[in-house]
């Protein structure tokens, strides 16, 4: 029995421990993930550095989580990026696998069957094979899957269901149908419109100028180019992101093109200088910008500014082997101008060697539908998820065994510490707040010094009116009071100590008087009208219209109460 009791408990550990692990490991995979995502759209090579680590944690272990799926989505989004479509699509199916095997609790939502944005970019890969059918089949699919989205992930869906119609009025904008691809965009506008964000408006405007230039109209497309350039002005002015300089990157790219079309080559060049210089901020839109620089120079005659632009491109580690393959024609095509034997053949061992390398990236036709795609797809990088080792997991257990104490005592240690901390702190905030008591009483007691003095002078006033004293009394009360006229200098530097920035905060509204500034002082301290009469010894008539001349200094707009604006100062 004894001994079937301690079989239990050791399972029971086992099983701690291995729930222990795997959750150490969810949390590894998330902070990589992160990490792709950070780099993905920027240093490809650095991303998929990341994605591999998380991978090689997974690997031959029984886990499944949607951090895993965003970990092979991710991957798949990184491929696409550098035009390698074949393993991108792998990837991406791979993704699609996984999420199916997932627990319906373990999705971030219920009722979503697939991962949206994985179908998005997998859309993607077909558009870019120009295989509209596909591409629109799986638009439509992720366009359903964001409208399952609750309430929860709106933001999402919103940005989800926006993409999903602009790609779709992109495949009608290829296959010339204007009409269609119009409609679509006005959609997305209206959704746009209703946010009004700057960011959202643009890019609007940049799907419209793409498929203005395809159906003529070039008086809507300098419309729409203008608009955002208004938008971008307006936004520069407060402030800029990365995000904001690549549209307005894309925008400048648009336009130039649309230029182009029309032969003025020279005015192009002054938009795609304009794109150079947004990508001084973005390393990775570098080489494009180069090579249609580099091709509206060829173009132009210019052939000695245009190879040198072109050579420095090929130069760059971000090139994508599609990039490296166009950089390399426009070379050719230079050399052929220049004469230069030689330095063609060299070119044209160039292209071939890169042409050959980017046949193998992309789909074949036989992959036209997920199914068949992944019924063929390469097993060896395939992740065991199902076989556990019995062995592994025992060892793994008692290191995160010891790990978890020693986490134990450092959690204990630094929570020690932390009270110490806290102790401290209460000390330090007590004493604090004890100087600033007596700061206050003294102040207090001033004014009251102050009142006083004012009773006194008004007493004087009414002898000399009225006769009661004699000169001597008269003098030696006015000497006392004559002693007590440091108590307004005294009171000043005490009410800066208790409200350290109120003078200084008080005179940016506009010039201010002595007394427009010891009125202000005498409100701050929340004194009423008739305090404020007693302590500066005149009426209530005469604060009532020190108040009304403060309030006019002070610009207090309709309905804004004078003590309400001086507490917040």
């Amino acid at each position: 029995m004894r001994l079937f009791i301690k079989n239990i408990n050791l399972i029971t550990l086992c099983l701690f421990l291995k729930c222990f692990y795997s959750y150490s490991i969810q949390e590894d995979i998330k902070s990589l993930n992160d990490s792709i995502i950070k780099y993905k759209a920027g240093d490809y090579q650095k991303a998929l550095e990341f994605g591999f680590a998380a991978l090689d944690l997974i690997k031959d272990r029984e886990i499944i989580s949607l951090d895993f799926v965003n970990t092979n989505y991710y991957i798949g989004e990184t491929f696409y990026y550098t035009g390698d479509y074949k393993t991108s699509f792998e990837y991406l199916s791979k993704s699609l696998e996984l999420y199916d095997l997932l627990n319906p609790r373990q999705r971030r939502n219920r009722l979503v069957n697939k991962p949206p944005w994985v179908l998005i970019i997998m859309g993607n890969v077909y558009l870019s094979n120009n295989d509209f059918s596909n591409a629109e089949k799986f638009y439509n699919d992720a366009l359903n899957n964001f409208k399952l989205f609750d309430l929860e992930y709106e933001d999402e869906r919103y940005y989800g269901i926006n993409t999903a119609l602009q790609n779709l009025s992109i495949i009608k904008r290829d296959q010339g149908q204007i009409e269609l691809s119009r409609n679509l965009l006005d959609q997305v506008s209206e959704r746009r419109k209703k946010r009004g964000n700057p960011i959202d408006m643009i890019r609007t405007y940049i799907n419209y100028m793409e498929l203005f230039q395809i159906s003529g109209d070039d008086d809507l497309l300098i419309n729409n180019y203008q608009s955002i350039k208004i938008i971008y002005e307006q936004m520069s002015l407060r402030s800029s992101t990365k995000e904001f300089e690549q549209l307005f990157y894309d925008a400048n790219l648009v336009y130039s093109k649309f230029l182009i079309s029309k032969g003025e080559l020279a005015e192009s060049l002054k938009y795609l200088f304009i794109a150079k210089e947004l990508s001084k901020e973005l390393p990775i839109l570098v080489p494009d910008i180069n090579f249609r620089i580099s091709s509206v120079l060829f173009s132009m005659g210019l052939i000695e500014d245009a190879s040198s632009l072109i050579k420095e491109n090929l130069n760059n580690l971000n090139l994508s082997n599609f990039q490296k393959i166009d950089n390399y024609k426009l070379l050719e095509k230079i050399y052929k101008k220049e004469g230069t034997i030689e330095k063609l053949l060299a070119v044209k061992d160039s292209i071939i060697f890169y042409n050959e390398n980017q046949s193998n990236s992309l789909i074949d036709n036989q992959f036209n539908t997920l199914e068949n795609f992944i019924l063929i797809s390469d097993k060896q990088n395939d992740i065991k998820i199902y076989q556990a080792r019995n062995t592994r997991l025992i060892l793994t257990s008692i290191f995160t065994l010891i790990i978890f104490s020693l986490i134990i005592v450092s959690y204990r240690f630094n929570l020690a510490l932390q009270k110490e901390k806290n102790k401290r702190l209460a000390l330090q905030k007590e004493k604090i707040q004890s100087k600033l008591d007596l700061k206050q009483r003294e102040l207090f007691s001033k004014v009251n010094f102050i009142t006083q003095r004012n009773e006194y002078l008004n007493r004087i006033k009414g002898k000399l009116e009225s006769k009661e004293s004699n000169s001597e009394d008269l003098k030696n009360e006015i000497v006392n009071i004559a002693n007590s006229e440091k108590a307004y200098s005294d009171f000043d530097k005490m009410f800066s100590q208790v409200y350290p920035n109120f003078y200084k905060n008080l005179n940016t509204y506009s010039k201010l008087t002595q007394t427009d500034i010891r009125l202000a002082s005498y409100i701050k301290m929340n004194h009423s009208n008739n305090e404020i009469a007693r302590i500066s010894g005149i009426s209530i008539r005469t604060v009532e219209s020190q108040r009304y001349r403060l309030s006019k200094k002070l610009k207090l707009s309709n309905g804004e109460d004078l003590n309400s604006l001086i507490a917040k100062i």
